[in-house]
């Protein structure tokens, strides 16, 4: 299944950094990416960390990049490499979250 069509449509409260300090919410996932919803000013092609709550309380901490503005008070951010484990991670989140939904 490609990156892009594994995708769960959620509300996880994240932290962006390392200059945004305030917290966003995630409103969809993909292996690839997601949507961001925040009233921060986000520059498109600026570098961030993500941090995403997953299960058993652990925290993943991604680094990615804000790929396009998405109305007003959003913005698609793209993932950047990241580990296999990671990317377990995420999925089984995404999976988890889809399942939920149905």
């Amino acid at each position: 299944m490609s990156e892009r069509k594994l995708r769960a449509y959620v509300d996880i409260p994240t932290h962006l950094g390392p200059d945004v300090t305030m917290n966003q919410t995630i409103t969809n996932i993909s292996l690839s990416g997601c949507l961001v919803r925040t009233d921060t000013q986000l520059a498109v092609g600026s570098s961030l960390s993500l941090s995403i709550p997953i299960s058993g309380g652990e925290t993943l901490r991604l680094r990615a990049r804000v790929v396009r503005e998405h109305g007003l008070d959003g913005y698609g951010i793209g993932f950047e490499a990241m580990s296999d484990e990671y990317r377990r991670e995420l999925a089984l989140l995404i999976a988890e979250t889809d399942e939920g939904m149905n």
